[in-house]
């Protein structure tokens, strides 16, 4: 899958995905105060999910109608318990990612809007 990381869910997340295979980017890397519509302008430009620990995304996707290639919100957890959270969203949902939905991952459970058909 390709991936653009938030610069709230970067670094250790970044090699451990990239490590699996994937095709992961960094808003950090690029420029760590670009602003939500231009990381997701970027994320739609190349076919990637965005992974973030906040909802702003969600909320430009339901309420103004962006286009999104998915998005992945994780709980802003310590380090250990997101990355614990990642793997499982991995087994659970890789499916419904790469389908270009928006999975909320929490700590206690998970919440899937899948695109309109």
């Amino acid at each position: 899958m390709k991936f653009l990381l938030d610069v709230n869910a970067s670094g250790v997340v970044a090699r451990w995905l990239s490590n699996l295979g994937h095709d992961v980017a960094e808003v950090g890397q690029k420029d760590p105060g670009m602003s939500d519509s231009d990381i997701l302008n970027w994320a739609v430009r190349e076919c990637r999910i965005i992974v973030t620990t906040d909802n702003d995304f969600e909320e430009m996707i339901w309420r103004q109608g962006k286009a999104h290639c998915g998005v992945l919100r994780l709980e802003n957890l310590p380090r250990s318990e997101r990355m614990a959270l990642l793997r499982d969203v991995l087994d659970r949902h890789s499916r419904d990612l790469e389908s270009g939905a928006i999975v909320i991952a929490l700590n206690t459970k998970y919440r899937v809007r899948k695109p309109p058909s």
